[in-house]
């Protein structure tokens, strides 16, 4: 409508372009959202803030960091207030890449600037640490962001507890559980696979599944995850009976997708294989077939 109105010689003003703006970012098309940002340039226009957050929030679910840059300037060059979600949206952006230099630089200028963080500030910061399996780095946010009086939520422990997880660090792991709990913080389903994790990764399989069932106790429901991380790290310990065990234990607890199904049936074959049990090998392959 707005390019008819132009067309037609009539005039459209900031609002009219903003709107434009906007409607194209919901739409997810910010080439043609950026047309119209060009098409305002030429005229030394501003576009308003909702607009520019538009810009923002769509460009980061996208991944677009380059984007996000350069929007971050043209916002810094015209004096647009900067507000904390646009700031969040850029450092999560970063988190899901696993950059970490890039998620902690926009967390210091968030701070340069006076803009208030919040627990998605830190918390995706200390995602990007544990994406890239830099526990000191996690950790040391989860302290920062408490000496500066925000208190971690779920996500932050599930972060910090998963970059445990990824490092081996069981004892660790453990540890963010207990100051969670004290903090009167629930942990959920994430929470246990990567105290699972962590505990396989340490060679600790009796704890993993101690945690399966403490989990269950607190009335957190183990899923795929849960159970295909103890059925391979005991088919990769050569116990074919225990592999076999969790299983039966992932069947009746209904837990069973066919990814996890394929992967599982997998992994007790090949530890019945390793066992040199041919014809369980045979039969939990038939099975798996016949299941497929």
């Amino acid at each position: 409508w707005l390019k008819e109105l132009l067309s037609d010689g009539g005039q459209a003003d900031v609002s009219a372009y903003s709107t434009a703006i906007h409607a194209c970012a919901q739409a997810g098309d910010l080439s043609r959202a950026e047309y119209w940002l060009a098409r305002m340039d030429v005229l030394d226009w501003l576009p308003n803030a909702s607009a520019f957050c538009s810009l923002v929030h769509v460009a980061a679910k996208q991944n677009d960091t380059r984007r996000l840059e350069s929007l971050f300037e043209r916002m810094n060059a015209a004096k647009v207030a900067v507000t904390s979600p646009m700031y969040n949206a850029v450092i999560s952006a970063f988190a899901r890449r696993g950059d970490i230099d890039s998620a902690e630089k926009w967390l210091k200028q968030m701070h340069n600037t006076g803009t208030v963080a919040d627990v998605a500030s830190y918390s995706a910061v200390i995602h990007a640490c544990a994406k890239s399996s830099d526990l000191q780095r996690a950790e040391a946010w989860v302290y920062k962001m408490q000496e500066v009086g925000v208190d971690p939520n779920v996500v932050t422990y599930n972060s910090v507890i998963n970059a445990c997880a990824r490092c081996g660090a069981s004892a660790r792991a453990e540890s963010w559980l207990e100051q969670m709990e004290r903090k009167g913080v629930s942990p959920g389903l994430l929470t246990y696979n990567s105290l699972i994790n962590a505990a396989v990764k340490s060679g600790n399989r009796a704890r993993a599944e101690n945690w399966i069932t403490d989990m269950k106790c607190r009335g957190v429901q183990p899923d795929g995850v849960s159970y295909s991380t103890v059925i391979h790290a005991w088919a990769m310990a050569h116990d074919a009976p225990r592999a076999q065990h969790w299983f039966q234990e992932l069947w009746h607890n209904g837990a069973v997708d066919e990814q996890t199904c394929s992967f599982c049936y997998n992994s007790v074959c090949q530890a019945w294989a390793r066992a040199g049990d041919v014809d369980r090998a045979t039969s939990w392959l038939q099975e798996a077939f016949m299941c497929m």
